[in-house]
């Protein structure tokens, strides 16, 4: 029997690094496609099993970064695709406009199609006015990128450089939207312990979790063995 996950010590913020869908491809003899889609699909699985815990608010992917955009002209193409057929498929997702989800994309929309920017575009009006949970989609994202966005909006003059502190700083990153800006976890799948430039100004007290399993492998029962960790936790913020 699992263990119970106590309401005061549950997340109001998870991001994640859906790591490991072309491994799991050659382990299993799929194409890219069919991995992707699997990939895809376990995000809408995952969000469902998160919003189960109503006090977790806040879901964010690393969905592609600005480094995955210097891989093949064909995979980039494919993944497009995806994206853009998921986006239509979200826009109808009872589970979205059921539990007033306000899907929101952050990253450099100048790296990415028109056509899929015309499509994130209209997938954050339809879903503007909900409130109660955010889903957050890093698209065309790099955390360093992120952060000389946000220098450049302070040089601008939208803020007094002699009032700067890290209030205005969370207030000019792509994540300035959000109550909860900072991730309470960060779990990457895959194998891989490393962050790889993923909200590196808002993880700065993230509690980490490397998941030995390709992202679609993940389990309803991964979930809650992390939120049960997490509830064991003592942290200290530096302190």
């Amino acid at each position: 029997m699992w263990a119970s996950v106590s309401v005061e010590v549950l997340p109001r913020h998870i991001a994640v690094i859906p790591d490991g869908n072309r491994r799991y491809a050659g382990k299993y003899g799929l194409s890219f496609f069919q991995a992707y889609k699997h990939g895809v699909e376990k995000v809408r699985k995952f969000a469902a099993w998160v919003l189960e815990y109503r006090d977790i608010k806040h879901l964010t992917f690393f969905a592609l970064s600005t480094e995955n955009l210097q891989r093949s002209r064909a995979e980039l193409e494919l993944l497009f695709k995806i994206f853009k057929e998921e986006i239509k498929r979200t826009e109808e997702d009872p589970i979205i406009h059921e539990n007033k989800v306000k899907v929101k994309f952050i990253g450099d929309r100048s790296l990415l199609p028109g056509d899929l920017v015309k499509a994130m575009e209209r997938l954050e009006e339809i879903t503007s006015s909900y409130n109660q949970y955010n889903l957050t989609l890093a698209l065309g994202y790099g955390g360093r990128s992120e952060i000389v966005r946000c220098i450049k909006r302070l040089l601008s003059g939208e803020v007094a450089l002699e009032v700067v502190d890290e209030r205005s700083v969370f207030q000019c990153l792509d994540t300035n939207f959000l109550e909860y800006p900072e991730p309470d976890i960060l779990l990457r799948t895959g194998g891989e312990k490393r962050i790889s430039n993923f909200l590196l100004y808002q993880t700065a007290y993230s509690e980490l979790f490397f998941l030995d399993k390709y992202w679609p492998e993940i389990e309803k029962e991964d979930l809650r063995e992390i939120l049960v960790e997490y509830s064991r936790r003592q942290r200290r913020f530096g302190r």
